[in-house]
């Protein structure tokens, strides 16, 4: 009886490593199906898309950039100024707040 058992037991090995070297071939062929299909795909042309793209930058690099206000009773002679009195204005207020910072440092006596 034991003699059966042990051949049983050879075969349900020889079964067990015959179904994993198969597997093992099943999947090889599956990455292969896979790299083959990409390798496929590869040949994408893209100097149809590059050519596009090259004629938009131009087009960006070539377009005019500078412009002017209609000139009405309400517009002043330097358009832009408006801009540089709040860019001054933010300014005054970052130069404050580090002005302030400067002071609480230097009122603290364990930060020297």
């Amino acid at each position: 009886m034991d003699k059966i058992k042990n051949q049983l037991a050879g075969v349900a090995a020889l079964l067990g490593v015959i179904a994993a070297i198969g597997g093992g071939f099943v999947k090889y062929g599956e990455i292969t199906t896979k790299l083959d299909a990409l390798e496929g795909a590869g040949g994408t042309d893209w100097s149809a898309q590059i050519a596009v793209l090259e004629e938009k930058v131009s087009a960006l690099e070539n377009k005019d950039t500078s412009h002017s206000h209609e000139v009405t009773e309400h517009t002043h002679d330097n358009e832009h100024s408006h801009t540089k009195i709040l860019v001054n204005e933010k300014t005054i207020q970052i130069l404050q707040n580090q002005i302030e910072e400067l002071k609480v440092k230097s009122s603290n006596p364990l930060a020297n």
